[in-house]
């Protein structure tokens, strides 16, 4: 045998010991292992439910349970592990890098395979990737086992090296339980038991999440009579119905256990139950929203039968009436939205008149409207071109006055802006305008609901643009399941500051004004208005001038890193689409501009310019408009990253 075949055995005796020995290593981690004792914890992974559940050790009693996002295409490996020693400096740290992506507390199960957070595009927590976020609780990563930033601060603090976990495919889907982790994690130190976290009482004649039947079904009606539920009557009581419940508790200011209790079941029959107007309320309706409806209608003198708590066709009529008045789609349907704006109007006549007497005279006139029919939305253009400048963006289903309507181009006021838009991304229609003239007939006291077609033409907003307005500076609706920690104030280039107040309305007394591009902790968040901390005091700020983003307790500590991105920073992006077709190029960066083609998942191209959400790229000789959505930035000094690096984010 010659020295050269000689050669290439050993060669391959080598290749083949070097294999065995990186298996028996890989293997190390989950075949015949063993938690050290007296360590606190055991970590289950259920890749089905994607729900981590952290158990005491020894025992079967919950610490703390939430929802995560383990590999695509079972690329997350199951079995059983044994957490090991650090092995970077940067392992269960504040940060760590992975390729090109930003982690943070990075706990190491096996090989590259990791506990860490939802990843973010640069090391900054306003940094989170959009499309992660978006695919957070279901199978996203490269193998690793996505969490948010907190639940992967408590592995990494809390799960030493020797902590046990169990990654298993359970087989069932835990559609309920995902739903409330979605909310929030479960938390066994903030002193509540995991059964209350689950909605479940074992109080005589409560009902909860295991309770089903008649009973549920009689609650759901009542809930929604009071205008509270706006999920299916469906007699099972769900996350919906416990959030309705929590609504109504918070309304009634208990706590919010989301447990219909005995006492609750018998408060909310009470004359003075609380009322709400979160549900869409039509034709063959009934109960206290429905009389409420019929007042206010009554009040503006467009309803005058009886206040019977029955929504019949005289209440279709008079809604049908307003809906005219304020420019709402005519349909009789009286939205959450619409129920508002007829009760706002209906307390403004009984502020300008009192007790005295008044008629209403109503004019209806043809008004001639175009809405937005395009998910992306539309420009608005300062000439009939798709090369002209853009004023703004409207989005989908905005509704714009048309003031000329041209064979391909036509011009439009959509609020103070008048401009043009392209006739084959809107719908144009014809709507009946009705102007409501109320007067005293007692003194010379007027009051006024929308404008003559005329009026509208000329400059006049519409009553449902103001009324949007408005409602997004005062309603005050619970959104029990928000889950931010922090918001940014961005007035838009409105204002250089905004105002703090000491209630959620603009009648509440300024406490301080708070400069644009200032974060402050969140403490509780409502439909329209956020309670904040500021420098030891709560206050109000609209959500309408927030940014809402999620950090660690020293997040509001200066961030070097925390720098705008420009082109002169990116090297290229690699495309990761939103949509399955692959990310479209555009010869403009706007939203209505000639689609070029489309590239693929994981094509790589070069970044000229980025602005205003937009990139300029280059691809095989050719440049166009990319969304940065559809794009994942690589940064000039990012490291090169091994393959195998990169694979577990």
């Amino acid at each position: 045998m010659d020295s050269g075949m000689k050669g290439m055995k050993r060669r391959g005796f080598l290749a083949l010991t070097m294999a065995l020995i990186l298996a028996l290593t890989a293997l190390g981690g989950c075949l015949g292992a063993s938690a050290d004792d007296g360590l606190p914890y055991r970590v289950e992974v259920d890749i089905s439910s994607q729900i981590v559940t952290v158990y005491i050790a020894g025992t079967d009693e919950i610490a703390r349970q939430m929802l995560c996002s383990t590999g695509l295409n079972n690329w997350t490996p199951v079995g059983e592990y044994i957490l090991p020693e650090t092995r970077e400096s940067t392992d269960r740290q504040p940060w760590y890098r992975i390729g090109n992506l930003w982690v943070k507390y990075a706990t190491r199960i096996w090989g590259k395979v990791l506990f860490h957070s939802i990843p973010y595009s640069k090391k900054s927590m306003q940094a989170i990737d959009a499309t992660c976020l978006k695919n957070f609780g279901f199978p996203a990563s490269h193998g690793c086992v996505r969490l948010r930033w907190q639940d992967a601060q408590f592995i990494a603090e809390n799960c030493p090296p020797g902590t046990q976990v169990s990654i298993i495919k359970s087989g069932e889907r835990k559609e309920s339980l995902r739903e409330l982790l979605f909310q929030e994690t479960y938390d066994a130190s903030k002193g509540f038991s995991y059964e209350s976290f689950l909605g479940i009482s074992d109080e005589p004649g409560a009902l909860s999440r295991v309770s089903e039947g008649q009973e549920v079904l009689n609650l759901q009606y009542r809930l929604r009579d009071l205008g509270l539920f706006d999920g299916e009557i469906s007699g099972q009581y769900d996350s919906a119905t416990i959030n309705a419940v929590r609504v109504a508790q918070y309304l009634m200011g208990e706590e919010l256990s989301g447990v219909a209790t005995v006492e609750f079941q018998s408060k909310i029959y009470d004359a003075d139950a609380p009322t709400a107007m979160n549900v869409k309320l039509t034709e063959g309706m009934s109960g206290p929203t429905v009389k409420k409806l019929q007042e206010n209608l009554a009040t503006l003198r467009l309803y005058d039968d009886a206040v019977d708590s029955s929504y019949d066709v005289g209440v279709v009529e008079a809604v049908k009436a307003f809906q005219s008045a304020y420019s709402y789609p005519v349909n009789g349907v009286a939205s959450s939205e619409v129920q508002k704006a007829i009760d706002y109007e209906a307390g403004k006549l009984r502020e300008t008149f009192g007790d005295a007497e008044y008629d209403c005279e109503q004019a209806v006139e043809p008004l001639n409207l175009a809405q937005v029919m395009v998910n992306a939305g539309v420009a608005l253009r300062e000439r009939a071109s798709q090369e002209s400048r853009k004023i703004k963006s409207l989005r989908n289903e905005a509704m714009a006055i048309v003031l000329d309507r041209g064979s391909s181009w036509s011009q439009v006021r959509n609020g103070d802006d008048v401009g043009y838009v392209k006739n084959s991304l809107v719908h144009f229609f014809q709507q009946d305008v009705a102007f409501l003239k109320y007067t005293s007939r007692e003194d010379d006291s007027v009051y006024t609901v929308g404008s003559t077609a005329s009026d509208y033409y000329a400059g006049a907003k519409l009553p449902s643009e103001l009324f949007a307005e408005y409602l997004a500076a005062n309603d005050q609706n619970v959104d029990i399941s928000a889950l931010v920690n922090y918001v940014t104030v961005d007035t838009q280039g409105q204002a250089d500051s905004l105002n703090l107040r000491s209630a959620p309305s603009t009648d509440g007394e300024v406490l301080a004004t708070v400069a644009d591009g200032t974060s402050l902790r969140v403490e509780r968040q409502f439909t329209e208005w956020t309670e904040v901390s500021l420098d030891g005091r709560e206050g109000y700020l609209m959500n309408a001038y927030l940014n809402f983003w999620t950090g660690p307790d020293d997040a509001l500590e200066a961030d070097e890193d925390d720098v705008p991105i420009e082109a002169s920073m990116v090297a290229y992006a690699v495309v990761e689409s939103v949509v399955d077709t692959g990310a479209g190029v555009y010869d403009d960066d706007s939203d209505d501009a000639a689609l070029l083609g489309h590239l693929p998942d994981g094509a790589q191209v070069e970044v000229a310019d980025i602005s205003d959400g937009w990139c300029l790229i280059r691809y095989m000789g050719h440049e166009g408009y990319m969304s940065v959505e559809d794009l994942q930035l690589v940064f000039k000094n990012a490291p090169d990253a091994s393959a195998d690096e990169q694979a577990g984010a």
